[in-house]
């Protein structure tokens, strides 16, 4: 008796699905107990119990056959129930070898229930457990780039490209992110989208992030320097970095950022973390944040109108700067949506005295209506690509200001990145 409810209650004695069912959804237990049984010669072989806070039924939905067992209710329950779909998805969203060991287990379990009829075991098909094609080549090409990033940060591959934030409409250099990138012996240079979520699933990023820090400590005091003899510069120049959930949850990583301040001699506020939106969900991170903001280091929520956060939580959060995500600068110009957004975003951030940087600026008309909604910084191809460090040395000494630049909306106290 699948159902299709979000929540059902059954009596104690009712069966919830017979062996052989199609498996249409799974069930959480949120109150009472299960039996899971075969009935086998007569009599019924319980093989497990289940309770609040367990789950029945998954297997059939997750290897699409028919249901291996019998549940049947030994204590009035309350279910919730798992749709097909709901576990469809986010099996396709895992990690290849986390897909691979699962569909493994799962046909284990099978062919030990096989082994229980002797019958059934003589003629039943043996599910070996082999991933389909696309999940073993998944699979394999995560194992590749698991092994080959092991290896580039023992071998040194790894360089950091600058990408340069100006502020708007003035067009005066204000700051850069450093952005990873991978000098692969045979790929050539490769870019983080290919890399990074494989070494965040490994837990590699926790390896990276240290060597990152460690380059921006001694190498941007040089762009700096460089920045502070320029007159079309903002005095100091700061450096973005972006950290992970993984980072955070280390309880050594505020340490490690004190470090990095110590021996490179950069001011705290010469420097901002990068956070993604999902970031801010996770208790550990918000705490690590708010003792990275005690140091005097600035945090800014990275690609900000893309995930679950929102400008009225900022008052209880570490907050100090609001990157717009590029999609909505993208699409600004031909979506009346995606402008009302970032007007919105920028009017209320006013409100809350944090300053906001718009990303991925391509096209001078992007940059005028940015100024004119009153944007503080901007930072995309049309300012400069993400260069290495020589060239961003010489772009820093080159920098120059345009010869009519418009001045700006906004207050100077407005503008400022640092606390």
């Amino acid at each position: 008796m699948d159902a299709t409810l979000d929540r059902i209650a059954l009596p104690a004695g009712t069966l919830l699905f017979d062996e052989g069912d199609a498996g249409l959804c799974a069930y959480l237990i949120n109150k009472g107990r299960l039996e899971i049984f075969l009935a086998r010669d007569g009599r019924d072989v319980v093989l497990a119990t289940r309770g609040r806070g367990e789950i029945v039924g998954e297997i059939a939905v997750i290897d699409s056959r028919p249901r291996s067992a019998s549940a049947r209710v030994i204590v009035d329950c309350e279910l919730i129930v798992i749709t097909a779909e709901q576990i469809a998805h986010r099996i396709a969203e895992t990690d290849p070898i986390l897909r691979m060991c699962l569909g493994v287990a799962v046909a284990k379990y099978r062919d030990t229930l096989a082994m229980l009829d002797d019958a059934k075991a003589r003629l039943a098909p043996r599910y070996g457990g082999s991933a389909s094609g696309d999940d073993f080549r998944a699979a394999l090409g995560t194992l590749s780039l698991e092994s080959e990033l092991r290896r580039a940060l023992q071998n040194d591959e790894f360089e950091l490209f600058f990408q340069p934030i100006v502020c708007l409409p003035t067009r005066r250099l204000a700051g850069f992110e450093a952005l990873l990138r991978w000098r692969h012996p045979a790929r050539g240079l490769v870019l983080p989208g290919e890399f990074i979520p494989i070494a965040e699933a490994s837990g590699l990023i926790v390896e990276m992030t240290p060597w990152c820090l460690a380059q921006v400590g001694r190498v941007f005091p040089a762009v700096r320097a460089a920045a502070l003899q320029n007159v079309d510069a903002v005095d100091p120049v700061f450096i973005s970095v972006n950290i992970s959930a993984h980072d955070l949850a280390r309880p050594t990583f505020v340490g490690l950022m004190a470090t990095m301040l110590e021996t490179s001699g950069l001011a705290p506020s010469d420097v901002m973390l990068e956070v993604t939106e999902s970031v801010l969900l996770k208790t550990k991170a918000i705490t690590a944040l708010k003792a990275c903001r005690k140091l005097g280091l600035n945090i800014a929520i990275d690609d900000f109108g893309t995930g679950y956060s929102s400008l009225s939580s900022f008052s209880t959060l570490p907050i100090t700067t609001i990157k717009i995500d590029r999609s909505f600068v993208r699409s600004m110009t031909q979506e009346p949506a995606s402008r009302k957004i970032i007007h919105m975003i920028l009017r209320l951030a006013e409100e809350l005295d944090i300053p906001v940087v718009a990303e991925g600026i391509e096209h001078p008309h992007e940059e005028r209506e940015l100024a004119d909604f009153g944007c503080a910084f901007a930072q995309g191809y049309l300012f400069g690509r993400p260069a290495t460090l020589d060239q961003t040395l010489a772009l820093t000494r080159a920098w120059r200001l345009p010869s009519q630049a418009r001045l700006s909306k906004i207050a100077t106290g407005k503008t400022a990145m640092r606390a």
